[in-house]
C-alpha cells in the first residue's frame, strides 16, 4: 500500500501601515516504512521550514518553496535506506537553503534553485550507486557543496546566469564521477577533490568572467579536465598518485 502525505502552507497578513506582513510557516513530515510520499509546498511566506525524515526504501520527498521575499526558506530532507528520491525546488525568495542527507545505496537527490537572492545547496550521500545535481540559476550568490563516500557514485552541478557563485564536490571512494558546469557567471569558483581511484573530474566554464577552477585527486587512474572560456581564467589540478591525467583548455577573450 503506497501512503501519500501532503502538506500545503501559505500565510499572508496585511498590515494598517499599507506594507505587507508575510506570516511564517513550518511542515514537519516523518515516515517510517516503503513506498511513502511526503510533499509539502509553501508560498507567500515569512520563514518558511520544510522538514521530511524518512526511513527504509522507496520512498519520495518533495519540498518546493517559492515566493517568500520578506524572510528565510529552508528545506531539510533525510533518507536512510536505498531507492530513495529527494527533491528540493526554491524559486524566487529572498534566501534559500537546502540540505539533503541521503544513507544508503542507489539514492537520487535534486536541487533546483532559481530566481532567489541568495541560494545555497548541501548534499551528503554516503553509500553505493547515488547521485546528487544541483541546478542553480538567475541569483545574486549562489554556494553549493555535494558530499559523497562510497562507489560509482555521480554528483553533477549547474549554475548559470549568475554572479558570486562557487560549488564544491568532495568524493571519496572509486568509479565516482563529478562534474561542475557554470556558465554566463562572474566570479565562480569550482572545486573539486576525490581521494580514491578510477575517479573522473570535470569542469567547465564557459562565457564567464573571473573564473577559477580548482581540482585535486589522490589515488590512481583518474582524470582531471578543465575547460575555461571567457576572461581572467585560473586552473589548478593537483593529482597524487599513479596513472593519473590532467587536460586544460582555456580560450581567452
Amino acid at each position: 500500500m503506497k501512503h501519500s502525505l501532503c502538506a500545503l502552507a501559505s500565510g499572508l497578513a496585511l498590515a494598517f501601515a499599507g506594507t505587507a506582513a508575510f506570516a511564517d510557516s513550518t511542515g514537519n513530515v516523518y515516515q517510517n516504512g516503503f513506498n511513502n510520499d511526503a510533499d509539502i509546498t509553501q508560498a507567500f511566506n515569512g520563514d518558511a521550514t520544510s522538514t521530511i525524515t524518512q526511513f527504509e526504501a522507496l520512498n519520495v520527498a518533495k519540498a518546493n518553496q517559492s515566493h517568500n521575499y520578506f524572510g528565510t526558506a529552508l528545506i531539510d530532507i533525510y533518507q536512510k535506506g536505498y531507492n530513495n528520491y529527494a527533491d528540493a525546488q526554491q524559486s524566487h525568495n529572498a534566501g534559500a537553503t537546502s540540505n539533503i542527507v541521503q544513507k544508503g545505496a542507489k539514492n537520487v537527490a535534486e536541487t533546483n534553485q532559481n530566481h532567489n537572492t541568495v541560494a545555497m545547496s548541501d548534499i551528503y550521500q554516503e553509500g553505493v550507486n547515488n547521485t546528487a545535481d544541483v541546478n542553480q540559476s538567475w541569483t545574486w550568490g549562489a554556494s553549493s557543496k555535494i558530499v559523497q563516500k562510497g562507489l560509482k557514485n555521480v554528483a553533477e552541478t549547474n549554475q548559470e546566469y549568475s554572479t558570486n557563485v562557487s560549488s564544491d564536490i568532495y568524493q571519496d571512494g572509486f568509479n565516482n564521477s563529478a562534474d561542475v558546469q557554470q556558465k554566463w557567471t562572474s566570479n565562480a569558483d569550482a572545486k573539486i577533490v576525490q581521494a580514491g581511484f578510477m575517479n573522473t573530474s570535470t569542469v567547465k566554464q564557459q562565457f564567464g568572467y573571473n573564473q577559477h577552477a580548482d581540482l585535486y585527486q589522490e589515488g590512481w587512474l583518474n582524470s582531471a579536465s578543465v575547460m575555461q572560456t571567457g576572461s581572467n581564467l585560473n586552473a589548478t589540478a593537483v593529482q597524487i598518485g599513479f596513472g593519473n591525467t590532467a587536460t586544460f583548455n582555456q580560450t581567452g577573450w
